[in-house]
């Protein structure tokens, strides 16, 4: 090769094939058992928040059943048995599925009980589930009076798990 040429293989940037890499971010081990709550540190649960919540509960013909923290990240939650009518789904929730809702409602059922509490927040005077409206409407549908739920006393979670739900859906 003449002065001035230059083999393609000594340009790799002009090669698409060899352009740089996306760089894959690979979350890093943890030692196993070394992240959040040990089981004796779950029942401390004890704030002025859970206070307030818990009254506002009863209020509402409510009855918190217990407050506990959650294991991974130590937030308070409350298992809480909660008025139907007052349950509702968080705005822009897409409709439910019929067929899901009938096969929900046979194995309610099927079952006689129900075992798995939606997740809710208290939103002005109602309390809102981003993840539970079929099982919800279920419920209603089977003419439950009560429905249990894991109440959350931060409302923003509602919308994170609102955009996590509707992610899951669209990929």
């Amino acid at each position: 090769m003449g002065a001035g040429t230059c083999r393609r293989w000594e340009r790799p940037w002009s090669n698409p094939a060899m352009a740089k890499k996306r760089v894959v971010r690979r979350r890093k081990k943890t030692t196993p058992k070394s992240i959040g709550l040990t089981p004796g540190e779950t029942r401390t649960a004890t704030d002025t928040a859970v206070a307030q919540l818990t009254e506002q509960v009863e209020s509402d013909g409510g009855a918190v059943l217990t407050a506990y923290r959650e294991p991974f990240g130590g937030t308070t939650v409350l298992l809480a048995a909660l008025p139907i009518d007052r349950v509702e789904p968080t705005p822009f929730q897409r409709d439910p599925s019929l067929p899901h809702v009938k096969r929900l409602m046979n194995v309610i059922e099927t079952l006689g009980r129900f075992l798995d509490p939606i997740v809710a927040i208290r939103q002005d005077d109602a309390y809102w589930t981003p993840n539970g409206n079929h099982r919800l409407q279920a419920l209603r549908k089977l003419g439950a009076r009560t429905v249990i739920a894991l109440l959350v006393p931060d409302a923003e979670v509602a919308f994170k798990i609102l955009a996590l739900n509707t992610e899951r859906r669209t990929t």
